[in-house]
């Protein structure tokens, strides 16, 4: 089961069973990675509000308490916003979080330089024509797994049946590569840095030259949270604008890295290698939301082709745009 999958029968099962959430607490959750943790940070953000802090190990626990209300404000990734979307599930997405983090990686045994795509081509149709064809460990229907897809064809290789894409766990993608099940891999950071350091493969480029660009994070809340708690609303968006260039400061770099290291066990060396990779940024462009949409369905991860109307009912540009005084247009609405 993809996360995004997770995530949504989560929130089917707790639609509709009330809000238990104290109306003067804000409570706000992420999943534990290290894009994700940053969202700790957001209370110190917004003075005046009562505000606490959860962090979950798996989504569809951080997902039951969004949709119960039990949780106020919670982060999650781009293809997960889209596979709600596509339920038409009450979630609605409110600020961008954090982008980046995405890195492909290939077996030394491939003696690949950086970013050297034709000789990744050459590699890809020898292999294919020897009947063994290339094997990418992929996370199914996460924001790298579709960053991928999208970027193989621009270089040449259709990833549906010029390689082959192997569902691994982001935790299981190192063995994979250490044993030669695999030749490659598209994991998130800090995966990939602690692969890289423990010299299972080597970077070879980043999955950004395609529709979606470097998507990761957006911040959402439920439909009768917006309804309800308007007020709280522009108070997470106000914190939301002010957490995301504070992250870019030498302060708040070390408040989160020390966050990483609060809650999880990642390597000190792997947390410098991946932090210089991970964009905070509160924009959310549509135009590369659909593109995500599109490849989802493509990928048939998603049952119908969501149109821009359909997105649109899940992402509320306002209290954002209010927070930072820039336009929707701004933000990335393309309406």
């Amino acid at each position: 089961m993809t996360a995004a999958v997770a995530l949504s029968a989560a929130l089917l099962t707790a639609c509709g069973s009330g809000d238990s959430a104290a109306s003067d607490e804000i409570v706000v959750a992420s999943p534990q990675c290290a894009h994700c943790l940053a969202m700790s940070l957001l209370p110190d953000q917004m003075p005046g509000q009562k505000v606490t802090y959860q962090n979950f190990t798996k989504l569809t626990d951080l997902s039951t308490g969004l949709a119960s209300g039990r949780i106020s404000v919670g982060q999650i990734d781009y293809t997960a916003l889209v596979s709600l979307a596509s339920k038409g599930l009450p979630i609605v997405a409110i600020s961008g979080q954090v982008n980046g983090g995405s890195d492909f990686v290939t077996s030394p045994a491939l003696h690949l330089a950086e970013n050297d795509w034709p000789a990744f081509v050459t590699a890809a149709r020898k292999a294919k024509s020897e009947g063994q064809p290339l094997k990418i460990a992929s996370q199914f229907g996460t924001v790298q797994d579709i960053e991928l897809r999208l970027e193989l064809p621009a270089k040449g290789i259709d990833p549906n049946t010029d390689v082959e894409m192997t569902n691994v766990p982001y935790e299981g993608m190192g063995q994979a590569l250490s044993n030669g099940s695999v030749d490659a891999a598209i994991p998130a950071q800090p995966f990939a840095a602690e692969i890289i350091d423990k010299n299972f493969a080597q970077h070879f480029a980043y999955p950004y030259d395609q529709p979606a660009g470097d998507l990761t994070n957006v911040v959402v809340v439920s439909k009768t949270y917006l309804t309800e708690h308007p007020d709280k609303v522009k108070e997470i968006a106000k914190g939301m604008s002010k957490l995301v260039p504070y992250l870019k400061t030498t302060a708040g770099q070390q408040a989160w890295v020390a966050a990483i290291k609060k809650y999880t066990n990642v390597p000190d060396a792997a947390i410098t290698a991946a932090m210089p990779q991970l964009s905070p940024d509160y924009d959310m462009p549509m135009s590369q939301i659909e593109a995500i949409a599109n490849a989802m369905y493509a990928q048939k991860l998603i049952p119908e082709s969501l149109t821009a109307a359909q997105l649109r009912d899940h992402v509320d540009y306002t209290p954002l745009s209010e927070a930072t005084g820039s336009s929707p247009a701004e933000l990335g609405d393309n309406q």
